[in-house]
């Protein structure tokens, strides 16, 4: 099909992406010159904007670690101090795991499962709802996987039993926070189907959960006490912690094995050391972010109840909240109307969730108020 054709049948179905023009200012984005609240990103802790912490980072930076590139992939020169520092700062706080760091969630989930998926005869089970780089990641080479209703654990155990005896290894996929229904995943059922079934490992992806749980910000799983029953563990930098790259947790054997055949690890050029030497601050300053992560929950309880008494349709357990609209149309109408009244809540539509519930997500942070919300109350 022409490139033409593909792009007009985008446009017909109220699909077609394109980038805004913005402009950063603390909360708040400018499009086209007009001042909007930001209300579309994953900065949970509202930590990129605060200069304070900046400067504070900056102060302490040592000058080993003030380079903007790495010039290399760190199986080459580009395994700086600063990558092993932060390995060894997270695995204190996790029982015979070790930590590897990669460019991205994207590149980690890609690389990583399709690894694993070279294994001598083992079986993905998938949720419906993981992100696109897991999905990605079984397609790459060309993994033997079954996708399980979202969070259905009777579809997912059925499955089990029908293929169990036929692999060596079955691998459960889900996410820690769901990115578009913000949801959790069942964590306690899983880690019991573990225990169930000898077989099974665990893969679980925090993106969108590390920094906002535990006193220490590591993430929903360690909250629960279930850290070490979780096979492969995966944080990601760029959403809660403001910086970027990501990290996989895992057995020793694992993480060898992974940086002899996760691809995207082994022929990247790694990240530049300042921006995993800020992580590694943001990380060692969590602590003192319990505040924050304690105001944006009470403010995400009181929105979505708000919002559940205007008798809306909306989904999420936390701070990511959808408001469910049905067909592209309708969500990129509200969209508009929600930005003429200066606020930035881009339409969320098929393919990134399924098809007839495109929706609004309000992705809530830290620098938030109940001010900065009720607007939204009274444009719906």
């Amino acid at each position: 099909m022409p490139v033409e054709k593909i792009l007009q049948d985008l446009k017909n179905d109220h699909n077609l992406r394109s980038l805004p023009h913005l402009k950063h200012e603390g909360k708040f984005v400018y499009k086209e010159g007009k001042k909007l609240l930001n209300l579309a990103s994953n900065d949970y802790l509202a930590l990129s904007y605060d200069k304070e912490l900046k400067q504070e980072f900056l102060s302490t930076l040592k000058d080993e670690n003030l380079f903007f590139s790495s010039s290399s992939s760190r199986s080459l020169s580009g395994n700086f101090e600063i990558y092993e520092e932060l390995e060894d700062y997270l695995k204190a706080d996790f029982k015979n795991k070790e930590i590897l760091h990669f460019n991205s969630g994207y590149h980690l989930n890609l690389s990583c499962i399709a690894a694993l998926s070279s294994l001598n005869k083992t079986l993905f089970l998938a949720d419906k709802f993981i992100h696109a780089s897991m999905i990605d990641g079984l397609r790459l080479n060309g993994a033997n996987f079954f996708r399980y209703k979202h969070n259905d654990l009777d579809h997912l155990v059925s499955l089990i039993q029908k293929h169990y005896e036929k692999y060596e290894n079955i691998i459960i996929l889900s996410e820690a926070l769901f990115s578009m229904d913000g949801d959790f995943s069942d964590l306690k059922a899983l880690v019991e189907l573990k225990k169930t079934y000898p077989k099974i490992k665990l893969y679980i992806d925090e993106a969108h959960s590390v920094g906002c749980f535990d006193k220490k910000g590591l993430g929903f799983a360690k909250s629960l006490g279930l850290e070490n029953e979780i096979d492969f563990l995966v944080f990601t930098f760029g959403k809660a912690i403001a910086s970027m790259g990501a990290c996989m947790i895992c057995a020793k054997k694992y993480k060898d094995f992974f940086i002899n055949k996760a691809r995207a690890f082994i022929y990247s050029t790694a990240l530049p050391p300042i921006n995993v030497a800020f992580t590694l601050f943001i990380f060692k300053n969590m602590t003192k972010f319990q505040n924050k992560r304690e105001n944006l929950y009470h403010l995400s309880q009181n929105f979505k109840n708000k919002l559940k008494e205007k008798k809306y349709q909306i989904l999420g357990d936390c701070y990511i909240i959808s408001l469910i609209l049905g067909d592209n149309k309708k969500a990129l109408e509200i969209a508009q109307i929600l930005e003429k009244g200066g606020l930035f809540a881009p339409a969320i539509k098929e393919p990134t969730v399924p098809k007839n519930t495109a929706r609004i997500r309000f992705s809530l942070h830290a620098g938030l108020n109940q001010n900065d919300l009720d607007p939204i109350l009274e444009l719906l």
